[in-house]
This record gives structure tokens, C-alpha cells and sequence, in this order.
């Protein structure tokens, strides 16, 4: 199943605050998402503009591991090029672990499909991508090794 991870970066993605930065999009809060957790303010915030799913996405760090600043840089203003040219306005986000040893910035897309967020995060060689939908948690959609649609 493509859903499935390995163990360890399974727990290394549980071990992450998935922060939305403050933004009208979001309600002017800041948002810490967690891997399995409702999040009923965020809920209500993207209710009331007519979205019912999100997706948390990175183009850092390719495959799980470490790339340089300037790669990750690039990388990410592909993601946003991307995500401007196909309509999908996002809010400034960053992934940290829970013992700060790392962070990944990130973006957070109202509206983004499950399938729309796991076909994004393959494209930039990501393992997974956090999704949700309005009155659910948040889940690890797993990226690589899916077959296209």
C-alpha cells in the first residue's frame, strides 16, 4: 500500500508540530497541526471560506533527507510557482520536530483534494504530505511508490 512508511519516519513524522502561521485564510491564528488530531478552529476558520480539506506540503529535504539551504530554497519557490499558476492560493507554514533539531518550511493549501496533495508531494520527491478535510484529523497521505491516477 502506498500509504504505508517505514516505522522510524512514521514516528519522526508524529514527532513534528505542523505550524500554520497566523493568516486571514486560517483566522488570523497560528495553527499547530499534529499527525491524528482534530483541529476544530482551524475547521470553523476554513468553513467560513468555503473550503472542506487542506494540505500541509514541502518541497524540502527530497526523500527524507538533508539537502542543502539554496536547494531547499529553490525547491520550495518551485512549490509556490506551482501552487500560484494552478489557482491554489497557500498560507506560510513550517514543519519542526519536537526536539527542534530540524524544520522544513512549508505551505498550508485550503481546498487542496487528498489526491491533488499526494500527486504535489511526489512531484517534489516527498515521502509524505499531511492532508485533512473539515470535521477529521489530520492524516500522512504517503507520496512515493503510489501509482498516477
Amino acid at each position: 500500500m502506498c500509504d504505508e512508511l517505514p516505522e522510524a519516519l512514521r514516528r519522526a513524522f508524529q514527532a513534528t508540530a505542523y505550524v500554520v502561521r497566523a493568516h486571514p485564510r486560517v483566522g488570523d491564528l497560528k495553527h499547530v497541526l499534529r499527525v491524528g488530531a482534530p483541529h476544530p478552529l482551524l475547521d470553523a476558520a476554513l468553513s467560513a471560506h468555503g473550503h472542506a480539506s487542506w494540505a500541509f506540503l514541502t518541497a524540502w529535504n527530497p526523500h527524507a533527507r538533508a539537502h542543502p539551504p539554496r536547494t531547499n530554497e529553490r525547491l520550495q519557490r518551485t512549490l509556490r510557482g506551482l501552487l500560484e499558476n494552478g489557482g491554489h492560493p497557500y498560507v506560510p507554514a513550517v514543519g519542526v520536530a519536537d526536539d527542534r533539531r530540524w524544520f522544513e518550511e512549508s505551505l498550508f493549501v485550503p481546498g487542496m483534494s487528498r489526491d491533488e496533495a499526494r500527486r504535489t508531494g511526489a512531484l517534489f520527491l516527498q515521502k509524505a504530505v499531511l492532508w485533512g478535510r473539515v470535521g477529521g484529523v489530520a492524516e500522512l497521505v504517503g507520496c512515493l511508490g503510489c501509482p498516477s491516477p
